[in-house]
């Protein structure tokens, strides 16, 4: 299994003389003020450079810079700020005080330091007041916080499934950061690959094991329709999957 590994640090906010374990910040985006909450923060893509240390999360919403010394930018930014061609995305965003440009492209990549390999280079371009950086790094996308845990189905194609129905009810679970599913799909256990980026979803290389089912399920629609899911959205504690702009399944959260 790929792993991400990030340096451990105490966590300050720049310009402040005290730190705290958990931030929150209202920030500026365009004409706009948002808030960033440390604690809620769910980032999807992580990556790491060495000599100097630094490490970089992206969420939906947000990016976030740590040095070595533990100190972090944050920086707010919206769908407009991506650019994107066949093998290279970049991420261009600003605070206050400075200007990032993050750009991810497909390729193999080594920190050089550990056995952990990564599945796209990063170079992380920041100019402004206090801090000026130009480092290149490696990274991966990961399943975020919001998205790990135990996943129930209870609706399927605008049908609710009444709660005992069938014996085992489908669900998916997300169990830490690796790009990878373990579930049931209402008789027989699954696991899959997961490809994400961002709101996209999708589901692949699906292993299904071989028990015979005699009691009442849905194994053959559900597993018909997983691989057709391209995006997700949470919503009051529910994951939705979509096909295209279809609405196909929605679970709650069960642990």
């Amino acid at each position: 299994m790929k792993k991400i590994l990030f340096k451990s640090a105490i966590i300050c906010l720049v310009g402040l003389a005290s730190c705290k374990s958990k931030q929150v910040m209202v920030l500026e985006n365009g004409n706009e003020k948002v808030v960033f909450d440390e604690k809620a923060f769910s980032p999807y893509f992580k990556a790491l450079g060495t000599e100097p240390f630094w490490n970089i999360e992206i969420g939906n919403n947000f990016i976030v810079y740590k040095n070595i010394e533990g100190e972090m930018e944050i920086f707010p930014y919206s769908d407009n700020s991506f650019e994107k061609n066949a093998s290279i995305q970049k991420i261009n965003a600003s605070n206050q005080n400075h200007k990032i440009q993050i750009e991810i492209t497909k390729e193999n990549c080594s920190d050089g330091m550990s056995d952990n390999s990564f599945d796209f280079k990063t170079l992380v371009t920041i100019s402004g007041k206090s801090l000026n950086v130009n480092e290149k790094g490696c990274g991966n996308y990961i399943i975020p916080k919001s998205l790990q845990g135990k996943w129930e189905l209870f609706q399927f194609n605008g049908t609710e499934i009444l709660t005992n129905k069938y014996l085992k009810t489908p669900y998916i679970e997300f169990e830490n950061e690796e790009k990878h599913i373990s579930g049931n799909a209402s008789c027989n256990g699954i696991s899959s690959e997961v490809y994400i980026d961002k709101e996209t979803l999708r589901f692949s290389k699906t292993a299904v094991t071989k028990m015979m089912c005699v009691h009442e399920n849905m194994e053959t629609e559900f597993l018909k329709e997983l691989p057709t899911i391209t995006k997700y959205k949470i919503e009051n504690n529910e994951l939705q999957l979509f096909a295209g702009n279809s609405l196909k399944m929605k679970f709650r959260k069960t642990k």
